[in-house]
């Protein structure tokens, strides 16, 4: 009867050995995940305050247009940005204002390729 008792003993022993084991393991990974969840926002979605914002590229490259000495006044440019990518829609005068317009841009930390493809000159 001794050893069946000993034998149940080192059972609920190994059973709560590897519960405790599965438990630590468990609150790893839930510290993990925690931590995972309070990544910096990519610098394509960061806003002009430093917020999250899907729009902020191109809302940044816009202020940065309208901070420029020669841009500032242009009104008939339309900033939009795909992923890293901003495309400019509109019209404007001359081709060393759209020159402008891509350095303007191109100085932007994030901005990948610009597309000027739908800018004309009247």
């Amino acid at each position: 009867m001794n050893s069946k008792f000993n034998s149940f003993n080192s059972l609920t022993l190994v059973i709560i050995v590897s519960s405790l084991l599965t438990l630590s393991a468990c609150q790893e990974k839930t510290a993990l995940l925690v931590k995972d969840t309070s990544t910096s926002i990519a610098i394509e979605r960061t806003g002009l305050e430093g917020e999250y914002d899907p729009s902020g590229l191109a809302k940044r490259v816009a202020k940065a247009m309208a901070e420029d000495s020669i841009l500032g006044e242009i009104s008939t440019v339309y900033v939009a940005q795909n992923d890293s990518n901003i495309i400019f829609k509109g019209t404007l005068p001359n081709k060393t204002m759209i020159d402008r317009l891509v350095t303007v841009a191109q100085n932007i930390e994030g901005v990948g390729q610009v597309d000027i493809s739908q800018v004309k000159i009247p």
